[in-house]
């Protein structure tokens, strides 16, 4: 008895000591055999791991005399469901399954072998994690009838003890890939981009390599989340994120950089050439049409690259410079790529300076319209005009709208731009009908952002109802194209547009 009570204070010892001390399922599945064995007095032990998905067992360690008695049952495990004995019933019913006498049972597995190797009784030991088999403990004693009552108790501490150090491995596992890895995509995330990259320099600088950095962006990207919402945004990174893996070798970093911009990590090059062809096969990925719901689209991206040593020293400033070209890429008309060069920063550093400044030419009063009048030529009369807007910068003088426009439409500033000039052409319209001036109508042109807001039929009205203007004074010009984009959609806005009373020009 006092044998007995001390071998049992052994073993769950041990058992304590390991769970304290080890962070790792294989080292923590060697030491439960390993006690088992020395302190335990069990012949054998081994634990086996269900495949995801299957019922195949898998040894992952064994401890004690085995004399390849593993070899022999390990064919016999590729189905372990069906086993009628003690290993099967034990991960069917996910209770624990004794045999006290092998020889006497006709399911035992590999029954020779094991008698053979002096084994005359068993406990198969299910680990719940969750309410699932992670794992399965089996023991073998060479004493007939060892699995008593006691003994029993005794194995549900130790399975207890192994399941609460497995639950506290997956809880650090999710934290850690929390840390480290995309929520939505799965794909590295900013740190782990950041310490891989530091990883792939280090390395290149040892043997003398390249590393290549790409960056890549969905081209509007904005669109389709903003028209079609978050859901199928979400789903189209995913797909894209799928895409990029098939266009990459496994030793590779795929990482969203946040929104719809990813970056791509390649180690160990030898030279651009194989970057080209991984840049060449993304594009092409990419542009095969992508269903989502009912839905199918078709997207484009831009791809910037930059290279340690000859574009920087450091993973920060290569992340940088394949940003710019990446924005290089999108000057050029979207749907390429462009490699970094130094002439790439001062075109972006002008872009930056323009948007910056964009930013604050509403509060600082810098745009103003002008107004181009539509002529009657039969009468020689006005009867209409269509506000244009322009910007006066006080450094760079008059900017072009062919250069702050698409700048405004791509930061989202369009918004506050074109409700500025609607507010600003009523308000003149409704100005000139106060001094007593002829009606006509003041046409301003829609972006189409503005047009596929929700909000748009609201802003207007508020723009027409405080500046005192009548609804057939106010004339929206848009284009075939922007209406057609989602034609349910915009037929919908036509329509809140028409009950209105706004005068509507569609081009084509």
């Amino acid at each position: 008895m006092i044998a007995r009570l001390a071998r049992t204070c052994a073993v769950l010892s041990g058992f304590s000591s390991a769970m304290s001390r080890i962070r790792d399922r294989r080292r923590l599945f060697d030491e439960a055999c390993g006690i088992a064995v020395r302190h335990g007095s069990y012949r054998m032990a081994w634990v086996g791991v269900p495949e995801a998905g299957t019922n195949e067992l898998s040894p992952v360690a064994q401890a004690g005399f085995d004399g390849g008695y593993l070899r022999e049952v390990v064919p016999l495990l590729r189905d372990a469901g069906e086993d009628r004995g003690a290993l099967g019933q034990a991960l069917r019913r996910k209770k624990t399954v004794v045999v006290n006498d092998l020889k006497a049972d006709p399911n035992v597995a590999c029954k020779k072998a094991a008698l053979a190797r002096g084994y005359r009784s068993m406990a198969s030991l299910p680990v719940l994690v969750d309410g699932r088999v992670a794992a399965l403990f089996v023991l073998y004693s060479a004493q007939t009838g060892f699995f008593d009552g006691d003994e029993l108790t005794l194995l549900k501490h130790l399975a207890g003890y192994i399941s609460l150090a497995l639950k506290c491995f997956e809880k650090e596992e999710k934290l850690n890939h929390l840390a480290y890895y995309d929520v939505l995509t799965k794909s590295a995330n900013r740190s782990l981009l950041r310490d891989r990259l530091t990883h792939a320099i280090a390395n290149a600088g040892r043997h003398g390599r390249q590393v290549a950095v790409i960056s890549v962006d969905i081209d509007n990207f904005k669109y389709i989340n903003n028209s079609l919402g978050h859901k199928a945004g979400d789903q189209l990174l995913k797909s894209v994120t799928e895409r990029l893996g098939s266009c990459v070798r496994d030793g590779d970093t795929i990482a969203r950089q946040g929104g719809d911009e990813f970056v791509i990590v390649l180690p160990d090059q030898v030279s651009d050439e194989h970057a080209s062809q991984v840049i060449k096969r993304i594009l092409a990925a990419i542009a095969q049409p992508i269903s989502i719901g009912e839905r199918e689209f078709n997207i484009t991206c831009s791809i910037g690259a930059s290279f340690y040593p000859q574009d920087g020293s450091n993973g920060e400033t290569i992340l940088k410079n394949a940003d710019a070209a990446m924005y290089g890429a999108k000057e050029l008309g979207r749907n390429t790529f462009q490699f970094y060069a130094k002439e790439i920063d001062a075109r972006i550093n002008e872009r930056l300076m323009l948007e910056n400044s964009l930013r604050r030419a509403i509060e600082r009063e810098e745009f103003l319209l002008q107004y181009q009048p539509q002529i009657h030529l039969n009468r020689g009369k006005i009867t209409g005009a269509e506000a244009l807007i322009r910007w006066q910068h006080p450094e760079l003088g008059m900017v072009s709208p062919d250069k702050f426009i698409p700048l405004a439409e791509e930061t989202g500033l369009i918004e506050p731009i074109g409700e500025w000039v609607l507010r600003t052409a009523c308000a003149q319209n409704k100005a000139w009908q106060d001094a007593r001036l002829p009606a006509i109508t003041v046409s301003i042109n829609l972006s189409a952002r503005q047009f596929r807001h929700k909000g748009l039929a609201e802003t207007i009205a508020r723009a027409l109802r405080e500046t005192g203007l009548k609804a057939e004074c106010l004339g929206l010009e848009l284009t075939e194209s922007l209406v057609m984009h989602n034609a349910a959609a915009g037929a919908l806005m036509l329509g809140n547009l028409k009950q209105m009373g706004v005068k509507l020009s569609i081009d084509d």
